[in-house]
């Protein structure tokens, strides 16, 4: 294991811009915590919330170490070594991303939690299981769950303007004066209209003409990549899940039959079951 190559990829990646603009959880994150796991869907921020966290947590960069654990040059190691070299060097915070790549995770974190004085965050897919772990973590990692852009924050991406947020029962006593608030700054209407487009994710912003190429990406990586590494799922089988998804994503409600779906897609109903469940698990 070469700590000086890691050391190297990480400063490339932390010495990159990212947008300045935070997601909801920054906020909620309590950052004191010893270990930090962040779930979400590809493609919903998770990645530029933990670099905004190392920009601005006062460390000298050689004291954070970024790795994700789809990098060729960490794949086949152990982040458990990784860690303990960092550590004797004077290491403070371990960010992981991608952690679901490591088959060995679960093992490994837990050791680094009860040997090492070192802050970890890590990231990985929706699908991701701590608390059936075989080595439990669910007592040590706070886990937290990022989903794709709310409807607030897209309008606050577009207008570069703050929206507060409110509880159900606000909402309820007080829906006139907050609808009055909100249409003395903007339109809602007319910006829910693009984010059933185009706003559910971050990097719309990239490009509007390549969006629907980029989303079709992350469907396939999770599922050819994720999925199938997380549940062993084979290969034969991440054909029939986009094909389930596709069919949800085409046929009205109304006429959605649970036989006929899993006749379509050439399975028996139970594993029908399985396969959706995987699925949803992965994008939300």
């Amino acid at each position: 294991m070469d700590l000086q190559l890691l050391q190297k990829i990480s400063a490339q990646v932390l010495s990159k811009s990212i947008p300045t603009y935070k997601r909801w959880l920054f906020e909620k994150i309590d950052f004191n915590s010893k270990l930090i796991g962040i779930k979400g869907p590809r493609g919903s921020g998770k990645s530029t919330l933990l670099l905004q966290y190392a920009k601005e947590v006062g460390f000298a960069p050689s004291k954070i170490l970024y790795i994700s654990c789809d990098h060729p040059a960490v794949s086949d190691e152990s982040i458990y070594n990784i860690a303990e070299s960092f550590y004797i060097r004077g290491g403070k915070l371990f960010i992981i991303d991608e952690i679901h790549k490591n088959k060995n995770f679960s093992k490994e974190l837990k050791a680094i939690y009860d040997v090492f004085d070192l802050q970890v965050i890590f990231s990985g897919s929706s699908a991701l299981e701590i608390d059936n772990s075989k080595i439990d973590l669910s007592r040590r990692a706070v886990m937290h769950n990022l989903g794709v852009l709310s409807l607030r924050e897209f309008i606050e991406l577009q207008t570069n303007k703050k929206f507060d947020t409110y509880s159900l029962d606000e909402i309820r006593d007080d829906h006139y004066d907050i609808v009055a608030n909100i249409m003395n700054t903007i339109r809602p209407l007319e910006h829910f209209e693009e984010y059933l487009q185009y706003g559910c994710y971050p990097f719309y912003q990239e490009s509007l003409t390549d969006y629907p190429q980029k989303l079709l990406e992350v469907i396939n990586i999770t599922i050819d990549s994720d999925l199938s590494s997380i549940y062993n799922i084979e290969p034969s089988k991440t054909d029939k899940l986009k094909k389930i998804l596709y069919m949800l994503c085409t046929t009205n409600p109304v006429e959605l039959n649970v036989s006929k779906l899993s006749s379509a897609v050439g399975v028996s109903w139970p594993t029908f079951c399985e396969l959706l469940r995987h699925k949803w698990r992965s994008f939300l």
